[in-house]
């Protein structure tokens, strides 16, 4: 997550979808507020709200600075690329010992089907709407986002953000695997699809995502309230 004070935003990271190289271009400009920040950065915007009345200071009581006030963005990426590009950068990068375990992408897709312990502590295996679900003082949870930008029209969205808030966005790329290169539907059996289909099923359909289709079947790219 990044904060801004000077432009107002809050950047929800969630992981897989290009959210490194954004912080890293957010986190260039100035007005960055680590106050509020958690010590993971891919803390949940209704973990945030919750946890916030804790963080902030006496200087933000006396401004009456709120988040309320903050314009929210984030991006989703079709589940099932961002599925193998998961696997790709824990056997490339190695982050977790465990994913030494793990032979192939299919043991990779059966083992968090059968919910292997440490499958549960990762933040990307978490539905990417959990990242950006609110819930509200009565009724079911929201989805709400000033802007929600689609992975597969990056440079559009991440551009349309920029105007929106008044600022220059200089997108790299950070923790890029080799998935980046590569057609993900050669990685899949029938049954991989599904599986993964109904673990993130709350990713694909919202957001008019299918197996076999890299770009989302409608584009959501703008403010929501709902899924589209």
């Amino acid at each position: 997550m990044v904060i801004n004070d000077r432009h107002r935003f809050i950047f929800v990271h969630i992981p897989k979808t290009a959210g490194t190289s954004m912080m890293a271009a957010l986190e260039a400009l100035p007005g960055n507020n680590r106050r509020w920040l958690a010590t993971t950065k891919h803390e949940t915007l209704a973990e945030f709200h919750a946890n916030w009345p804790r963080r902030r200071s006496w200087w933000d009581r006396l401004r009456s600075r709120s988040p309320a006030a903050y314009r929210t963005f984030a991006f989703v990426r079709n589940p099932w690329e961002r599925m193998s590009s998961l696997f790709r950068y824990l056997k490339e990068a190695r982050p977790r010992e465990e994913i030494g375990t793990v032979g192939s992408f299919a043991d990779f897709v059966t083992q968090a089907a059968d919910g292997v312990d440490w499958f549960r502590n990762l933040h990307s295996m978490r539905p990417q709407t959990e990242f950006f679900k609110l819930n509200g003082d009565a009724g079911p949870p929201t989805l709400r986002l000033d802007y929600l930008g689609h992975f597969e029209h990056l440079a559009e969205d991440v551009a349309d953000v920029a105007r929106r808030l008044g600022i220059r966005i200089d997108l790299g790329h950070k923790n890029e695997s080799t998935n980046r290169k590569r057609d993900y539907r050669a990685d899949y059996t029938d049954r991989m699809f599904e599986i993964v289909g109904e673990l993130f099923g709350a990713d694909a359909g919202p957001f008019g995502y299918v197996p076999d289709q890299r770009l989302p079947a409608k584009r959501c790219s703008g403010p929501i309230d709902q899924p589209c």
